[in-house]
């Protein structure tokens, strides 16, 4: 599964390098290239708690599967969209909602099925993975997507991601086994709602994870989404050197999720953290700063090792602490929070960068990003011992 995940994962990167480029060229506008990316990550917000609903109910591995055929499918139309000469950014964006509200439905049920797989001591490690094939996709994607868009054209390259999730849909429908849920009971859609909100509520370390991934996705996992159009009005280039910030940003990532995992597994997860804020806030304003590619492509290498590794962290967190029979109704909403967030951020970052530029945009996140950091460890006083697991945490539900 976790092989076919990666094809997957590439063919994602493939698109959204192609179709952001494809758009910033159109267009040249940072809130519209922005909303590409917008629409990949956004619906995470709408539909991922409808699939935590679902994954809690059903069985877990074919909740994903639906997920994954539906984005095919919709991945197909955009496909053909482009095939038949559709550029209205708006369009585009639509049928790239439409397949991300597929995939973000099917979602809560693969991270539920992931902690049913490996021992509670490896759930960092297993967190790591998936960061692995995530940025192994970012890294070779781009290169693909460059020679598959000058080979063949956007639509042929569109198309080829539309496999990838066929694959992955029949890779997970190879695991000959059950990932049912305990607790199927029929209850009402509010009261299940209910129950998963209290969990992650009641449950220090939940409380905590959001609130560090919402903080990740409000002020910098946006600038991901607005590389093709930082590459085409800064540097004033295309969707080359926009592959090849998503590339360099996959290695730092992989590299980053590699060195916490060992060291976190030493040391514990809390001190080295403290390391990642610090990298991150400095590779984002490098990045506002870079005066060459080169400078930009060293940022983007700090910043990807500091998002991983945030990432690992919380997300660790998160399936170590979150009550199995609530499981996929918690994971779903921190995603939906993750969404919600993500656009959020896009759209304040992007619509500063059309106004002032990109340049004093991506400074200003990097100030928020400090001062939201801040605040975090005076929210929670004792975050430390929360993510080191040394506080009891509250079983719920």
């Amino acid at each position: 599964m976790w092989a076919a995940g990666v094809i997957s994962d590439i063919g994602t990167w493939v698109q959204l390098v192609v179709v952001g480029s494809l758009i910033a060229h159109d267009t040249g506008s940072a809130l519209l290239t922005g909303l590409t990316a917008l629409a990949t990550f956004m619906p995470q917000g709408l539909a991922a708690p409808i699939g935590g609903l679902l994954a809690d109910r059903y069985d877990r591995a074919r909740v994903f599967i639906g997920g994954l055929i539906g984005q095919a499918l919709f991945t197909g139309v955009l496909a053909a969209l482009i095939a038949h000469g559709q550029r209205q950014p708006l369009v585009l964006i639509g049928a790239i909602l439409c397949s991300s509200m597929c995939g973000s439905m099917g979602a809560p049920g693969y991270s539920a099925m992931l902690p049913d797989m490996v021992p509670p001591d490896e759930l960092i490690a297993m967190v790591s993975l998936g960061i692995y094939s995530w940025n192994s996709g970012r890294i070779v994607g781009p290169l693909i997507g460059t020679l598959l868009n000058a080979a063949f054209g956007p639509a042929w390259t569109v198309a080829a991601n539309a496999a990838t999730f066929a694959a992955l849909a029949l890779a997970v429908g190879a695991l000959r086994r059950p990932f049912r849920p305990p607790g199927t009971e029929a209850t009402g859609v509010r009261e299940r709602l209910t129950e998963g909100l209290t969990a992650a509520r009641q449950v220090p370390g939940c409380r905590l994870a959001v609130a560090m991934i919402v903080t990740l996705n409000l002020c910098v996992g946006p600038f991901m989404g607005l590389l093709p159009i930082y590459s085409h009005s800064v540097f004033h280039r295309g969707v080359g050197l926009s592959g090849l910030f998503a590339s360099v940003q996959g290695i730092g990532a992989i590299v980053g999720s590699l060195t916490f995992t060992a060291i976190s597994a030493s040391m514990g997860v809390s001190r080295p953290l403290r390391v990642v804020g610090l990298l991150l806030v400095f590779g984002y304003g490098l990045f506002a700063l870079a005066p060459v590619p080169v400078v930009a492509c060293v940022a983007v290498v700090c910043l990807g090792a500091g998002v991983s590794s945030l990432f690992v962290s919380g997300m660790g967190l998160l399936q170590r602490d979150a009550p199995t029979a609530t499981r996929a109704r918690v994971l779903s909403l921190a995603q939906a929070a993750m969404g919600f967030s993500y656009g959020i951020g896009i759209l304040w970052i992007g619509a500063l960068g059309d106004g002032v530029g990109l340049r004093w945009a991506f400074g200003a996140a990097a100030t928020v990003t400090a001062c939201l950091g801040w605040l975090l460890t005076q929210r929670f006083p004792n975050w430390r011992a929360t993510i080191d697991g040394t506080t009891a945490t509250i079983a719920a539900g």
